[in-house]
């Protein structure tokens, strides 16, 4: 474990040659840690660039299967529609041609009792009839709406299948841009690894995810570049003075890394 104080010092056998026979000094190591954190920072930027494009294709992905169920429901709705108007403009049609047939044979009667008769089956029929036309209006407007429905919906898919093939086509390319960059930073992540102490590296991952991919801070005129905090000067000095020492920033906790030669170039 290390330390509670500004100066965390690595356990003593995490000095000691590695199991790989490799002998590192503690500054060494630090710089291996900050060539890791370069490393995973590509990894992560790039596996984010994949991810975020699958996330987008599936989405995608989805809407387009919801709306084709959507669609699907609509054109079925509509077909509905549609063969109950055909059934409705069928009876209007028999309709008139019974009222058709009747005012023929009114012309012919002569029975004032078949005559009556005759004449309440018209208005029976002209009853039937406006019943069916007022019913056959309201159907023809809900086809129309219906059929707006489903040009609405054909094209929103367009649209959407328009989009998902422009998405899977970035991401075919976002995938062949980094994924060789990927594999590369993958093998040098695994053999810089190789390098440092198991609870070292549990230390710097801990801290690269808990903040936002930045475990190792370059320290500059005192001050942490990571959260931007001056350091004490006791802290600095000693970060100066103890290269075999790991120094965590009082404030954010991350590995501070100096360089005296960054220093230099700023002033």
């Amino acid at each position: 474990m290390f330390e509670s104080h500004w100066a965390h010092r690595v356990p003593g056998d995490l000095n000691r040659e590695s199991e790989k026979g490799e002998s590192r000094t503690l500054a060494t190591k630090i710089e291996v840690l900050a060539e890791l954190q370069r490393v995973d920072q590509s990894l992560r930027e790039n596996t984010i660039a994949v991810q975020s494009r699958e996330a987008r294709v599936t989405e995608l992905e989805k809407s387009l299967t919801e709306r084709r169920a959507e669609a699907n429901t609509a054109r079925e709705g509509l077909n509905a529609l549609t063969v109950r108007q055909r059934d409705l403009e069928e009876k209007v049609a028999a309709i008139e041609h019974k009222m058709k047939d009747r005012r023929m044979r009114l012309t012919r009667i002569r029975n004032d009792k078949e005559l009556g008769v005759a004449k309440r089956e018209m208005e029976i029929l002209k009853d039937e009839s406006s019943t069916l036309e007022t019913e056959l209006l309201e159907l023809m407007q809900r086809v129309e709406e219906a059929t707006k429905r489903v040009q609405d919906f054909e094209a929103g898919l367009s649209t959407l299948g328009a989009e998902l093939e422009s998405e899977a086509t970035a991401l075919k390319e976002t995938r062949k841009r980094v994924g060789g960059q990927i594999v590369q930073d993958q093998a040098r992540r695994d053999d810089l690894v190789g390098g440092v102490e198991e609870s070292l590296r549990r230390r710097y991952e801990m801290i690269f995810s808990r903040r936002g991919g930045l475990a190792v801070a370059a320290v500059r005129d005192g001050t942490c570049r990571g959260c931007h905090m001056n350091l004490p000067p006791q802290l600095f000095n000693q970060i100066q003075r103890n290269v075999d020492e790991i120094f965590l920033c009082p404030s954010c906790q991350r590995l501070l890394y100096w360089r005296p030669e960054e220093d230099d170039a700023d002033e």
